[in-house]
């Protein structure tokens, strides 16, 4: 049973690192509707996928008659609220939440809905999807069961059926709860493999308590480790001291995989070997041009596409597509995307 569910992990972690360069989106759909007008509230324009995601809207509407507006809530949730209120006073055809949990703004999003905005989220809840309950007409996301499945899934190839985990999540976010979970999951099917422990470390809390959290996993479970889970690159960047530390003492260190994020830093460390061995990050310039996409079904009263974004690994087997001549350090994939959604706009 161990080497069936070994052999089934590494087909699907393999089609997870070489990405297949066929479309699978949509290839058919509404021409464009002409002159709207769309408002970007950002959860925090600092944040890379944010920004990455708004990228992609700005180039996908640069091909079309749309205006496109942002409005940057500075990653505070009272300021969010409020840019989303600004949002709706100018009256717009669409509002775009960008990493903004709806859940948080469903009294003020009600309000957008009663003016007959549209309203498309990225990041906004934890599942890909519509959500009529919060006026969602679509979220885009990957699907982060998925992502999860294959950040350990890539644990148990690499340990040859054999990993024993530590898992680090962030308890005040839902969506991190169901990775972690899912990793967990993924990690006990394997039957010679373990969940050492699912550490629950606030991404605020981080820079100040990794140190001693770690320190305190080492004492109790030390060479017993052989990979780190986390829900993203953060919690890689800040347990790297205390990892130099062993290598100094020439120590075991285990192998880090993160499901989620994709950070220049991570891809960095993943092409020079050194305490990274994979990340799965999101294609945010994708993400914008189906955004866009969803936005004109919506405005043609059609139902969203339904297309979630296959998960792809970075691992040092293809790193270097990220870290090139020119470090692009974005995800994009070469499936021609852009060209399948201009043939349905303008066809």
């Amino acid at each position: 049973m161990t080497a069936y569910y070994v052999g089934y992990a590494q087909e699907k972690v393999k089609r997870a690192i070489y990405e297949n360069a066929v479309w699978g989106g949509p290839t058919t759909g509404p021409s464009i509707v002409s002159g709207k007008n769309i408002i970007f509230v950002a959860s925090d324009l600092r944040n890379g996928g944010v920004y990455g995601v708004g990228k992609g809207m700005s180039e996908a509407i640069s091909n079309l008659d749309w205006h496109l507006r942002f409005i940057d809530g500075f990653g505070s949730e009272v300021r969010q609220g409020a840019a989303i209120k600004k949002a709706i006073s100018f009256k717009p055809d669409a509002i775009v939440l960008g990493g903004i949990d709806a859940q948080h703004h469903k009294e003020v999003l009600k309000i957008a809905k009663s003016h007959g905005i549209v309203v498309i989220g990225w990041h906004a809840t934890e599942l890909a999807g519509g959500n009529s309950e919060l006026g969602l007409f679509m979220n885009v996301t990957t699907d982060p069961l998925a992502v999860a499945e294959i950040a350990a899934m890539l644990a148990i190839v690499n340990s040859k059926g054999r990993a024993k985990t530590l898992i680090f999540t962030d308890p005040n976010y839902k969506i991190a709860t169901i990775k972690a979970n899912a990793m967990a999951d993924t990690i006990r099917r394997c039957a010679n493999c373990e969940v050492l422990e699912v550490n629950a470390l606030p991404l605020d809390k981080i820079a100040e308590q990794m140190p001693v959290t770690f320190e305190g996993l080492w004492k109790k479970y030390g060479a017993d480790i052989t990979h780190i889970l986390a829900i993203n690159d953060l919690y890689i960047d800040y347990v790297i001291p205390s990892l130099e530390t062993n290598v100094e003492q020439q120590i075991h260190i285990p192998q880090n995989i993160s499901a989620g994020d994709g950070s220049r830093a991570a891809y960095k460390r993943i092409n020079n070997g050194s305490f990274q061995l994979a990340t799965v990050p999101e294609p945010l310039y994708l993400h914008g041009w189906q955004i866009t996409d969803e936005l004109n079904r919506a405005f043609n009263q059609l139902p969203p596409s339904g297309y979630s974004a296959p998960v792809h690994m970075v691992t040092p087997e293809n790193v270097s597509e990220l870290i090139g001549k020119h470090e692009r350090g974005v995800y994009d994939p070469k499936n021609g995307y852009r060209d399948a959604y201009l043939k349905i706009w303008k066809p």
